[in-house]
């Protein structure tokens, strides 16, 4: 009994010192704060994967590091969060489409859109592994 209620405080620590240094390192702006607390939430909800304290430090460090300047670790937290926001269904429009016509590739179809987003998860998957964080 106690280790659980200790392994539940040990998460809830978790995700405020994650939320609070994420809210730094994107330096509290208005769309990414929103992104970032759903982001979160869905991902502290429902667990994918099980509490690694160590995982937790180095995405800590992570968040520290792009707080600390614009270095890669802020632009890579950047984009993170601009497709999150892009990914919204109702932020869906056409001026994201129009950057690809140019180049003879149809955006809306469903087969490009599914080569683009397993290509980012297989790479995301691979920083987590190679850092040691858990981002998503």
């Amino acid at each position: 009994m106690v280790s659980r209620l200790s392994d539940r405080r040990a998460v809830i620590q978790a995700y405020r010192q994650l939320y609070r240094q994420g809210l730094q390192a994107i330096r509290y702006s208005t769309p990414a704060r929103y992104l970032l607390r759903q982001t979160m939430r869905e991902s502290f909800r429902f667990p994918t994967q099980d509490f690694d304290p160590r995982r937790i430090s180095n995405t800590l460090n992570f968040l520290r590091n792009a707080t600390e300047s614009t270095g890669i670790e802020h632009r890579i937290l950047r984009n993170l969060l601009t497709l999150k926001y892009w990914d919204q269904p109702t932020v869906k429009t056409d001026l994201s489409t129009q950057k690809y016509k140019s180049l003879g590739i149809n955006q809306s179809h469903p087969k490009f859109q599914k080569e683009v987003r397993e290509q980012f998860n297989k790479t995301l998957m691979l920083l987590n592994e190679s850092l040691g964080t858990c981002l998503q």
